[in-house]
């Protein structure tokens, strides 16, 4: 096997399904479908400010990671941070919002990945996800940001903690009141 074709064969295990199918192949149309709506919803949420930038964008995210997984929820966040954004205005300048972007990003892909290695433990999965998603995405973030824009961060501490846990709780409700044949279809 040449050294293309493992990559090839590694990227596919690790990445090639994301979408639903193998590398190369057409995704999934549920799948494709799902990334839709959800990001619809993100512009949606987006529009929901709170402060800023700050917005009801990451509940559709945090939902999009429990049922497609890290890469997925990573994705949704990412593009929902920079739509809420775009849509303040980039109120603390594009390079920044683009760094919050990518930590926006980790934060759903720790929460994917500490949410699937408890997934049996339904309150004890929630709970330690919802943890992780929150301290890297308020604390983390915060302390990153404080690099460029000092003590102004700390005016986002309250509104982005309160604006977190309502997006967790809510993904986590309808996450948990959808029926185990759809979560089926679409779970990783």
């Amino acid at each position: 096997m040449m050294m293309s074709e493992k990559f090839e064969e590694k990227f596919s295990e690790k990445f090639g399904g994301h979408f639903g199918g193998k590398l190369g192949q057409q995704p999934g149309s549920r799948r494709l479908a799902l990334y839709g709506i959800l990001l619809a919803l993100t512009v949606i949420g987006a529009n929901v400010k709170v402060l800023g930038s700050v917005a009801f964008d990451s509940a559709p995210a945090f939902l999009g990671t429990l049922l497609l997984g890290p890469v997925g929820g990573a994705i949704l966040g990412a593009v929902g941070h920079l739509v809420s954004a775009a849509l303040a205005g980039f109120p603390f300048t594009v390079p920044v919002h683009l760094a919050v972007a990518v930590l926006m990003a980790l934060t759903m892909y720790a929460y994917g990945r500490v949410y699937g290695r408890f997934h049996d433990l339904t309150a004890w999965s929630y709970g330690a996800s919802g943890v992780v998603a929150w301290v890297i995405n308020v604390p983390f973030s915060l302390a990153v940001l404080y690099l460029v824009m000092q003590d102004a961060v700390w005016v986002l501490l309250l509104p982005l903690s309160l604006v977190c846990i309502a997006n967790l709780i809510v993904a986590g409700l309808i996450y948990s009141h959808l029926s185990s044949s759809i979560k089926a279809r679409f779970t990783r």
